[in-house]
């Protein structure tokens, strides 16, 4: 046997091919990749992986129990879905004939100021239940925007004429209160399954876009009217004891987090964007939102011109506030890596895997601590579903199309629990070809591995572990893998010391221990 001091250096992973015949398979048909993991060199703690309830819930939470518990599995389950860790619900501005879709606005919750029907989106209620009885944790509440009797033009969404926010002058107070009341609604539930503390509350959402159209319920604000909603909040909250945590900003795009978005501000005669030095830098208001920002990665997926670079700045930038975490709280396909756009429903490993890449960009590079995607389930000919239905109204089928997509993210989100650190990954950073990360759970009993494999071809992996703790070994490894063929499908244990073939076009996470090699310590484990 080896001394302990080779296994502290030198780890090679059991071979990562389908099980159909892979054992045969020749490793000269693999392009061999010498990874290196560093347990010491920690970066980000990872908060979540989540999905939001718009707006289709408002349907799919009226369908038949057993295809609502279908979805609610698929999303939220650790055994049959993918167990997602954080669940976004909306609440609804209200339901209004001026929004052309009416699956993009929501009912609300209020009747009057302070008056309320929780009998409302009962359908969305259904799976916050789901998500709760399934064992999530983590709940965020997030707005569109206010209730139309708190806006300038009686609308949800915005009109050129409105100025800097929809939101009325003067009723930060009102806004804040309303969404104070929801909170504490829900904290104080008279039926246990509905009891939810939800983590944190989202004011605002892209706050500088101008939502001038009438496609779904939006509002923009300056960041004057952001930090004047922030203030207010922060001490409704403080004063009725809610520990609900404010989040922002919600950027509608990364490059606003470091650039002021001159558009907005040209038009509007106020500040919009350059959000980190707006937000984490001013004093005034950066104790007040959990030392936590967030963007969407929207527009940001064209290879190479943005993918990297604009991560790679961004992460410079919040560098210069140490401290803060980054979410990225919001994303679905609308450019993609070729500029291609988001239009055509797609259930295969083509979009997951493009969506993988971003994936792992936002955790490798921008260090987000949480990933959260757009639309939980889809009805529309669009890549922003993780599941697809052709569900539009009462007596259609309840169609029900798992994607690619969501088994992809599920190599992620299923493993990769609150509380786990990513640790220093190196060797597979192949934007066309390999892409590797590594994380240890919050014990450092487990270590995952989650390989991207963008290239055609089937990708060879050699690992050494640096700063292995003494008296541990690696112990054998649990392959699951998402490709054309398989849905997150877990293989026979890969046992350590040899080298491991990732599959063309596939996402592999190996998920595995350690052991030790103290006899005293084995027998004590063993009781």
């Amino acid at each position: 046997m080896p001394s302990l001091s080779v296994y502290q250096t030198v780890w090679a992973l059991a071979s990562l091919l389908l099980w159909n015949g892979f054992m045969n398979a020749s490793p000269a048909l693999a392009t061999e990749h010498a990874v290196t993991v560093d347990l010491d060199t920690e970066h980000q703690v990872m908060d979540n992986f989540g999905a939001s309830d718009c707006w289709s819930m408002q349907l799919i939470g009226g369908w038949s129990l057993e295809n609502r518990n279908r979805i609610a599995d698929l999303l939220f389950s650790t055994t049959d879905g993918i167990g997602l860790s954080c669940w976004r619900f909306n609440l609804g501005a209200g339901k209004t004939d001026d929004i052309r879709d009416p699956l993009r606005t929501a009912e609300t919750f209020e009747i009057s100021e302070g008056v309320y029907d929780w009998s409302r989106q009962a359908n969305e209620q259904w799976f916050l239940g789901a998500a709760k009885a399934r064992g999530v944790e983590q709940f965020v509440a997030f707005v569109n925007s206010p209730p139309a009797r708190m806006t300038r033009n009686g609308l949800t969404r915005c009109t050129p004429d409105v100025g800097t926010t929809n939101l009325k002058e003067g009723y930060e107070g009102q806004f804040a209160r309303y969404l104070a009341d929801i909170l504490e609604h829900f904290r104080d539930h008279p039926d246990e399954a509905l009891r939810i503390e939800f983590d944190w509350v989202s004011p605002v959402n892209e706050p500088q876009w101008g939502w001038n159209g009438n496609s779904q319920e939006g509002n923009r604000a300056s960041n004057d009217d952001i930090k004047a909603i922030v203030l207010a909040l922060h001490a409704e909250l403080a004063s009725r004891g809610l520990r609900t945590s404010i989040s922002v900003v919600e950027s509608g795009s990364m490059a606003d987090m470091f650039l002021k978005n001159f558009k907005a501000s040209y038009t509007y005669n106020h500040t919009y964007g350059n959000y980190l030095d707006a937000f984490c830098g001013d004093p005034a208001v950066n104790d007040k939102i959990g030392n936590k920002i967030s963007a969407h990665s929207y527009w940001f997926d064209l290879v190479p011109s943005k993918l990297v670079p604009t991560r790679q700045k961004l992460r410079e930038q919040l560098d210069q506030y140490p401290g803060w975490q980054y979410w990225m709280t919001e994303y679905c396909v609308m450019q993609g890596p070729e500029g291609k756009g988001g239009h055509g429903r797609d259930l295969t490993m083509d979009t997951a895997l493009d969506v993988a890449r971003v994936i792992h960009y936002d955790l490798a590079i921008s260090n987000a601590s949480a990933w959260q995607w757009w639309l939980a389930v889809s009805p529309y000919d669009y890549k922003d579903g993780l599941i697809y239905t052709d569900y539009h109204k009462e007596g259609d089928p309840e169609t029900i199309y798992p994607s690619k997509l969501l088994w992809t993210l599920g190599n992620y989100s299923r493993f990769i629990r609150p509380g786990a650190v990513r640790v220093d990954l190196r060797g597979a950073d192949e934007s066309d070809g390999l892409l590797g990360s590594a994380y240890k759970d919050a014990n450092a009993n487990e270590l995952i591995l989650v390989f991207v494999n963008m290239a055609q071809t089937e990708k060879a992996v050699s690992l050494q572990l640096e700063n292995l703790s003494e008296g541990r070994l690696p112990n054998a490894f649990t392959p699951y893998i998402t490709s054309e063929q398989d849905d997150l499908k877990a293989y026979p244990y890969a046992p350590a010391g040899t080298t491991y073939t990732v599959p063309a076009r596939s996402v592999v996470t190996l998920v595995g221990g350690f052991e030790s090699t103290n006899p005293d310590k084995q027998a004590s484990l063993a009781k």
